[in-house]
């Protein structure tokens, strides 16, 4: 088999030579790797470039500029001229065995269409550190199905598809939409990527409000509800019913699920005692940003 890796790029400056150097040591080596840049205002395409002009693969460069990732996997479909095509987050790397992992499974699974890679947390920051111990708990004890897909670490093959593409109407949530839609898939977790994990507060707080948005989206979408999705929620509504009901002590009861969710991940997972204060902040903010953003998603019209 023969394939080619896109790799999608915005302000990746910090990450994107890691990125493809991982790709291009690769054995097999893709045939081709396409960066779709979606109007960087950074190094990233400077930096592209210089590794473009020693890269042992062929290295060409597309614009999206609709700040769409549909839009920017539609367009690394079109361009690419192999059957499969695998695509990797810009601040991701990928493990040796990679692209041999994805070629493997689409050849034990002659039906597959779809097959999505193992997903590592990588971390720059004790927080990021954190929260890579909680959402990996939450991971391998809850994710079923579609939901083991991650658009981090995505292959397709494109006869197998049937020339199915991304819907463009999804900014987020849409490799689990394309899983769901295409359904021949299966999981190579030996397929290997370490993705970054957000570094600070902020940043996740913003990441999980659009996760909670989507995936609200997703939910009325497909009909398809999980209700480990719905427990931020059902926290923030709860809280807040009982606070107007039997006064604003019961706030308390929001920090205290989050408290023991930290105690559950930490019995399962033996963190480093001196996690488990960021682990909790890693809960208030997830909690607080994804039930909040569901709700929001199932305030809005359906996609």
């Amino acid at each position: 088999m023969t394939l080619t890796v896109v790799v999608l790029t915005y302000d990746s400056a910090e990450t994107v030579d890691a990125c493809l150097r991982s790709v291009a040591e690769q054995d097999p080596r893709p045939v081709e790797i396409i960066v779709v840049d979606d109007d960087s205002a950074d190094r990233t395409l400077e930096i592209t470039a210089a590794f473009a002009a020693h890269s042992p693969v062929p290295v060409r460069v597309l614009r999206n500029g609709a700040r769409n990732i549909s839009r920017g996997r539609n367009i690394g479909l079109a361009a690419a001229t192999t059957p499969i095509v695998a695509f990797l987050d810009s601040d991701a790397c990928a493990d040796p065995g990679w692209l041999a992992g994805i070629e493997a499974a689409f050849a034990a699974h002659p039906d597959a269409a779809v097959v999505g890679g193992g997903v590592e947390t990588a971390y720059a920051t004790r927080f990021a550190r954190a929260i890579a111990v909680n959402d990996g708990a939450v991971r391998s004890a809850a994710a079923t199905g579609s939901l083991l897909v991650c658009g981090a670490n995505l292959a397709v093959h494109r006869d197998r598809a049937g020339g199915a593409g991304f819907d463009e109407r999804w900014v987020y949530a849409e490799d689990i939409e394309f899983a769901h839609r295409v359904r021949r898939w299966v999981i190579a977790p030996e397929a290997r990527v370490r993705h970054a994990s957000r570094a600070t507060p902020r940043r996740y707080l913003r990441q999980m409000y659009r996760y909670g948005m989507w995936k609200a989206r997703y939910t009325r979408h497909t009909g398809h509800v999980r209700l480990v999705d719905y427990s931020a929620s059902a926290a923030l509504v709860g809280t807040a019913g009982l606070a107007l009901l039997l006064g604003p002590v019961w706030l308390l009861a929001y920090p205290a699920f989050c408290a023991a969710e930290t105690a559950v991940v930490a019995a399962f997972r033996r963190p480093a005692p001196w996690l488990l204060p960021l682990m909790f902040l890693g809960w208030l903010v997830k909690n607080a940003a994804w039930g909040l953003g569901m709700l929001a998603g199932f305030a809005r019209p359906a996609v």
